[in-house]
């Protein structure tokens, strides 16, 4: 089966909006063929979420890691936490190493953020989406203003985006932990509400510490 980005998009959010984000992906999965389903996952300080659903509801389902090279060594440890101990199929890519090399030297995050991103990131994302039809995000909606105003199914350029505990408060969230005996990203603990890049992260409430002192809140990918 293959969604319409657009004669559906109405309809399906009616659809999903009454159930809970496991029923959600529940549902999903039941629908749509899995190789056309793509999801990515940053290892950050909500990710084990729709990573435990994915555990339960298609385990061997690849969960994409875009490693850009930058990533703190927490972030790296988590995985292979979270790997472990919920069975995940992680495949790790990232951008073509002359690229990264160029932004390496050239330093790029301090003098053109938003082309680093790109480098190594959202170019990166986009090769992932050729092929599928529906890309899976654990964005919240609390998280920023940016983000306040999206439904579970929102259009994007090639595919549908689907975010299935979009509507999750920060209560959820932490309620969800407790109760399924999640781990959670050291660098948590240590005042991080949102984990990126070394380079681009501070400590912070939610995320406070992202491109802290810059014109930008978010990498690209979900803009």
């Amino acid at each position: 089966m293959k969604f319409s980005k657009q004669e559906n998009l109405v309809r399906l959010n009616e659809r999903y909006t009454p159930l809970s984000p496991l029923k959600r992906m529940e549902r999903l999965f039941s629908e749509i063929d899995h190789d056309r389903i793509l999801m990515t996952s940053s290892f950050g300080t909500t990710s084990a979420i729709l990573l435990h659903m994915i555990s339960k509801i298609a385990p061997q389902h690849q969960v994409y890691l875009v490693s850009t090279g930058y990533l703190f060594n927490e972030t790296l440890q988590y995985k292979k936490e979270l790997k472990k101990k919920l069975g995940l199929n992680i495949v790790e890519v990232g951008a073509k190493e002359n690229k990264h090399r160029f932004t390496q030297e050239n330093q790029t995050w301090k003098y053109q953020n938003d082309l680093c991103c790109f480098i190594n990131k959202v170019d990166a994302t986009n090769q992932l989406k050729k092929g599928k039809d529906i890309w899976i995000s654990g964005l919240l909606r609390f998280q920023n203003a940016n983000r306040q105003h999206l439904r579970i199914f929102e259009p994007g350029n090639e595919l549908l985006k689907f975010h299935p505990i979009i509507d999750m408060t920060a209560e959820d969230v932490s309620l969800y932990f407790t109760i399924y005996d999640l781990p959670q990203n050291k660098l948590y603990y240590q005042g991080y509400g949102s984990v990126g890049c070394t380079h681009c992260t501070e400590k912070g409430d939610q995320r406070e510490g992202r491109w802290l002192s810059r014109q930008k809140t978010e990498c690209g990918l979900h803009l």
